[in-house]
């Protein structure tokens, strides 16, 4: 799995255009996944104001069928979330790939800072007490950084 954006970083302003980026899922030949689920999670900035979704952050994916950008789900928190806990997967065959496009965007009240976003690919079918290289096989991320519009 990798992720990739013009320029190698997500540069945002409060309440302006979001900037794309992909996430390209490649499976080997050894297995299949029955469920497999692309997870976000970002660290709180310091510099946020009272912000009402994702701490002032927007982030779509591109529905390839529709050609309309829909809400993704984006973890904004400073702990590790646990790969049973997220709630569903899609199958990834063995040597299968599947790219996506999303979106982040930073609120008029959002932000400001730096930090990665980080990237999971959780097994969902992991059982509880599968090691986290298991139940989250791949990792990537990108850094962000949201400035304020002067």
């Amino acid at each position: 799995m990798y992720a990739s954006t013009a320029g190698g970083r997500i540069a945002l302003e409060r309440g302006g255009a979001g900037q794309e980026f992909t996430v390209s899922v490649h499976n080997g030949n050894t297995r299949a996944y029955a469920h497999i689920r692309v997870a976000f999670q970002m660290e709180m900035m310091i510099d946020t104001e009272a912000a009402a979704d994702s701490n002032g952050l927007v982030l779509e994916r591109r529905d390839p069928s529709t050609g309309t950008w829909q809400r993704a789900d984006l973890r904004v928190a400073n702990d590790v979330y646990p790969h049973y806990l997220y709630p569903d997967g899609t199958q990834l065959p063995r040597e299968a790939s599947r790219v996506d496009r999303y979106r982040l965007r930073a609120l008029p009240e959002g932000p400001t800072g730096s930090t990665p976003l980080l990237i999971h690919l959780v097994d969902t079918s992991a059982p509880e007490t599968a090691p986290h290289s298991q139940g989250v096989p791949c990792r990537t991320s990108l850094m962000v950084t949201v400035n304020s519009v002067t």
